[in-house]
């Protein structure tokens, strides 16, 4: 189970990666708790988008379009949750984390600079109305994302965000903008063999859903492989 926020700066703070990658993967372990912490579905000119999941639990998320571009790349920043025993309820928790910041935002997605967070204030209407950053998600409210986010799961975020300024000069801006939350949940492992066969005859399953890939390259590489077998 993943917990983080979706980022988005000006697509010139990008260019370079942009550039060489469509969707660059850039992983980290901060500290102090060393989580891994990793960049996820990268938009170069894309658009932050609100998603509903059961129960009305608003997420955040992003896209782009072939053609209609924004002035800014959005991509996600996400922190790894493993957890011991006794708790075994990963996915209560990330629902948790996001009505919590639903009931921040009314219902909405937060949105908050980056320099605010370091300054330890919310942002205003005003003031992001003011920021050179336009959101690309227009309903977004302007807000504190830090009054319901985890400490552990912000300071690995903050920190990341501070290490990769290093790589891509500017992202840690006191004008980026992070909106939240962004929750990624993931399926138990199916067990199959190197066929991919369940314990049920004819029963396959792939990508994400069967827990053993997180993204569309290895689910599709997935697909492929079962093609394979199937001809």
């Amino acid at each position: 189970m993943d917990i983080g926020v979706r980022v988005e700066v000006r697509n010139e703070v990008m260019e370079q990666v942009n550039e060489v990658l469509y969707e660059s993967k850039l992983i980290g372990y901060p500290r102090p708790f060393k989580n891994k912490v990793r960049t996820f579905c990268q938009n170069p000119g894309g658009f932050v988008s609100q998603e509903n999941y059961d129960n009305d639990l608003a997420v955040v998320n992003g896209h782009s379009y072939k053609e209609l571009k924004s002035s800014n790349t959005n991509l996600a920043i996400l922190v790894s949750h493993n957890f011991n025993v006794p708790f075994n309820q990963p996915i209560a928790y990330a629902q948790k984390v996001g009505e919590l910041t639903n009931m921040l935002g009314a219902g909405h997605i937060l949105v908050q600079r980056f320099g605010d967070i370091l300054d330890g204030k919310r942002t205003w209407p005003k003031e992001l109305a003011q920021s050179n950053i336009r959101p690309t998600l227009p309903d977004a409210v302007a807000g504190d994302i830090t009054a319901a986010m985890p400490y552990r799961a912000m300071m690995n975020i903050i920190n990341f965000i501070q290490a990769l300024d290093h790589v891509v000069p500017g992202f840690a801006s006191t004008e980026t903008l992070l909106y939240s939350p962004e929750l990624k949940f993931y399926s138990n492992r199916v067990k199959m063999d190197a066929n991919l066969n369940t314990s049920i005859h004819g029963l396959h399953c792939l990508g994400d859903s069967s827990g053993w890939t997180r993204g569309l390259m290895m689910a599709s590489i997935m697909g492929v492989l079962m093609g394979r077998k199937l001809v």
